[in-house]
C-alpha cells in the first residue's frame, strides 16, 4: 500500500536516529509504476512522511520510507526533502547526493502538475466554472475512504490540486507548508499572509457535499481586506479540533461539570461570505468576558425566522434561516420573546447542528421530554452536512441558560433515531 495516508505499516523501537521510534512506511510499487502517477506519488509520500512526525507521541521519531521495488528518483526527492531515511529493493538507499529541495516546492509542482492533468482529462479550465463542474463529478463518484482507499485520497488531491489552480488564477499565490498542521496532505495554499486549506475542503466535500463546496475558499479571499463585521459567537461542537488556536469557550462553562456535551463559542468577526476566527496568538490576551458581552450585544440584530411545529408526539418551535440561528439561544431577548410565544417560564432548548436552535416547553411530562430530547439527539446524530453541534437539551430560565436536562436514572433511553426520522423523514 502506498496511500494510506493515517497509518504507519510498521513501529519499531529504538531503532530511529537517536534510538527513538522508526515508522517504517512501505511502498510496494516499482519506479515504471510511479511513473504513470508521479505527482500522485510524490504527495502521498510526502503526507505518508510529515503526517505521522506531526503526532505528539513520534515526534522525533525517524521515518523510512521502503520502497519494495526500485525507489523512484522523484520519490528519492521526496525522502532528501524532508530529512528521512530510505530504502530500495531491501538495500538503504542513500539520499545525502540527491538534491534536498524545500518540501513545500516539491508540493508545489505535483499539484500544479496533477491539476493541468485533471483540467485536460476532465476538459475543463482552472475557473469557477470547471471547478464546479469537477466537483460535480467528483460527488458523483461516491467515493470512500474505507471501501476505496486509493481511489478517495486520489479523488481528494485532485479536487485540492484544481482548487489551487482557480485560486491561483484568480489571485495568484502558491503552494505552502502547512505551519498549524490542518492538512491531511501536509500544505495550504498561500495568497499574501492569507492561508486556505484546499485538502481539507475537498475532504469536507467529499463527506458533506454542497455546503462544504471549495468554491467557498474563492468566497474567502474575496474577503480578504474588508472591513470587520461585527464581533459575534460562532458555535463548535465541544470535541472541535480548533479549540487549540481559536479564542474560544464553553457555550455554559459552569455547566461542563454536569458531563453533558457543552458546544463551544468561538470568537470573531462576520464577512460577507466568512466568519474571520480570533486566534490565541492575535490576542492571547483577550478578555473573554468582554467579547462574550459585545458578541451577545451584537447578536441581538440577527434575524431568523422560527416556525411552529405541531406533531402527535411533541410542539416545539425552530429557529432558522441564518448562519447564527443556533448561536441565539446566548440572546436572552430573543429567547425573553420565546417564553411568551411558548407560554412557558421554563423552556428546554437545543442546538444539535449548525443554523437550528429547537425549542419547547420544559413545563411538560416526562414523555414530551423525552421526546424533545430524542429530537435533539437525533439531528445531532444524522449530521446533515456536517454542521453537528451537540445533542444537550439546555433549560432557559428568563432566557438564560440554566441548567441542562437529563434523564432520570434507571429510565430508558428514547429511541432517538428512530423518533427523529418519523419528524422530519
Amino acid at each position: 500500500m502506498y496511500s494510506s495516508l493515517h497509518k504507519v505499516d510498521i513501529v519499531v523501537a529504538d531503532q530511529g536516529r537517536g534510538g527513538g521510534e522508526l515508522l517504517v512506511q512501505t511502498d510496494h510499487r516499482d519506479a515504471s509504476e510511479v511513473d504513470g502517477e508521479v505527482e500522485l506519488a510524490v504527495l502521498f509520500a510526502l503526507a505518508r512522511i510529515l503526517v505521522p512526525l506531526r503526532v505528539e507521541r513520534w515526534k522525533g521519531a525517524t521515518v523510512r520510507y521502503v520502497a519494495l521495488g526500485q525507489l523512484h528518483p522523484a520519490l528519492a526527492e521526496v525522502v532528501a526533502a524532508t530529512g528521512q531515511l530510505a530504502e530500495s529493493m531491501g538495500q538503504p538507499f542513500d539520499v545525502s547526493g540527491v538534491r534536498a529541495r524545500p518540501a513545500a516546492d516539491l508540493a508545489e509542482e505535483a499539484f500544479e502538475r496533477l491539476s493541468a492533468k485533471v483540467l485536460a482529462r476532465e476538459g475543463i479550465e482552472a475557473t469557477e466554472d470547471g471547478l464546479a463542474e469537477l466537483e460535480g463529478r467528483v460527488a458523483a463518484g461516491g467515493y470512500d475512504a474505507e471501501a476505496d482507499e486509493i481511489g478517495y485520497w486520489t479523488a481528494v488531491a485532485e479536487l485540492a490540486a484544481v482548487t489551487g489552480s482557480v485560486l491561483r488564477a484568480r489571485h495568484g499565490g502558491r503552494w505552502v507548508d502547512d505551519p498549524k498542521d490542518f492538512a491531511d496532505i501536509p500544505f495550504m495554499f498561500g495568497v499574501g499572509s492569507s492561508l486556505v486549506n484546499p485538502v481539507g475542503k475537498a475532504i469536507k466535500f467529499i463527506a458533506h457535499g454542497e455546503r462544504d463546496s471549495p468554491r467557498q475558499l474563492l468566497r474567502s479571499m474575496e474577503d480578504q481586506g474588508t472591513p470587520d463585521g461585527p464581533l459575534l459567537v460562532n458555535m463548535k461542537p465541544a470535541h472541535w479540533d480548533g479549540r487549540g488556536y481559536a479564542i474560544c469557550e464553553p457555550l455554559a462553562p459552569d455547566l461542563e461539570k454536569t458531563g453533558a456535551p457543552i458546544p463551544l463559542v468561538a470568537y470573531g468577526y462576520d464577512h460577507p461570505n466568512t466568519f474571520a476566527m480570533k486566534t490565541k496568538d492575535g490576542g492571547a490576551n483577550e478578555d473573554l468576558a468582554s467579547l462574550r458581552r459585545q458578541a451577545i450585544e451584537n447578536l441581538a440584530a440577527v434575524e431568523v425566522q422560527v416556525d411552529r411545529v405541531a406533531l402527535d408526539a411533541i410542539t416545539f418551535w425552530v429557529a432558522h434561516s441564518s448562519f447564527f440561528a443556533a448561536e441565539k439561544i446566548l440572546d436572552p431577548t430573543f429567547m425573553q420573546g420565546l417564553h411568551r410565544t411558548i407560554g412557558a417560564p421554563l423552556l428546554a432548548a437545543a442546538v444539535p447542528e449548525k443554523g437550528r436552535l429547537f425549542v419547547t416547553s420544559a413545563v411538560a411530562s416526562p414523555e414530551t421530554m423525552h421526546a424533545f430530547m430524542a429530537l435533539a439527539r437525533g439531528a445531532y446524530e444524522r449530521n446533515e452536512g456536517g454542521r453537528q453541534l451537540s445533542p444537550t437539551v439546555f433549560l432557559i430560565m428568563e432566557g438564560r441558560i440554566t441548567g441542562v436536562a437529563q434523564a432520570t436514572a434507571g429510565e430508558p433511553e428514547p429511541k432517538k433515531k428512530g423518533f427523529f426520522s418519523r419528524l422530519f423523514n
